[in-house]
């Protein structure tokens, strides 16, 4: 069959707690959230106030000049799309953190996305308008059928270091918590501050048709939750 994976792969990256239920409560901290994300480039900011955990103060933002969130559509397998968010800590000793996502929609066949984490000592210049990566659409031949698929100019590696391993999206996993990635930020001086890069990946299987992929969709939101 003709491989022409024309797929929407929308996703909203924005820093949000997951505790931003009003009114619940924790063993270990409760959080309070200003939320002035907008969504539009440099002007999409989204700043968090947590809880304190111990003596920390967390806060959860967009980074400067970058991409918060991404939409894309009619994508082809070997699309890449990142967003950033920066954590930063203020008070005494370590955080941890769980960067979070929470799938609204997938109907991609299990093992056609992939997320991943990266973290860099600075922050990268991803840009606000998105395609970082600069994949462009291809066509090729394969068994005498026409095939449609993207090829990535720049390396993931130029995010920094994976936080964990890649993790590959189940449809059993919409509407429930995926831990993408655990991290610790230890706090020195008067704050630090780390960035990390969440990279969705529609995965180019080279080997087999993805006709199964076409017109499929995938929504979501990208969060940090506080760790003991």
């Amino acid at each position: 069959m003709e491989k022409k994976n024309m797929v929407l792969l929308t996703v909203i990256a924005v820093a949000t707690l997951l505790v931003a239920v009003v009114g619940a409560t924790f063993a270990y901290f409760t959080a309070s959230i200003t939320n002035n994300y907008n969504g539009q480039g440099s002007n999409g900011n989204a700043n968090i106030q947590s809880g304190s955990v111990g003596t920390n103060t967390t806060v959860v933002a967009n980074v400067d000049g970058q991409a918060g969130s991404f939409e894309e559509n009619d994508v082809y397998p070997g699309h890449k799309e990142v967003a950033a968010l920066q954590v930063t800590v203020t008070g005494n000793g370590s955080q941890g953190i769980d960067i979070i996502y929470t799938p609204s929609e997938n109907t991609f066949p299990d093992g056609n996305i992939e997320i991943s984490v990266y973290k860099s000592g600075g922050s990268v210049d991803i840009g606000e308008g998105g395609n970082y990566f600069n994949c462009q659409k291809q066509t090729g031949t394969a068994d005498d059928k026409q095939t449609f698929y993207e090829t990535c100019e720049k390396a993931e590696s130029t995010l920094g270091t994976i936080v964990g391993s890649k993790h590959s999206l189940t449809q059993t996993e919409k509407d429930k918590t995926v831990v993408l990635a655990q991290d610790t930020i230890t706090h020195t001086g008067s704050g630090t501050t780390q960035v990390y890069y969440v990279v969705v990946e529609f995965v180019n299987d080279d080997d087999a048709a993805q006709d199964l992929a076409q017109s499929k969709a995938l929504a979501g939101q990208i969060s940090v939750r506080l760790t003991p």
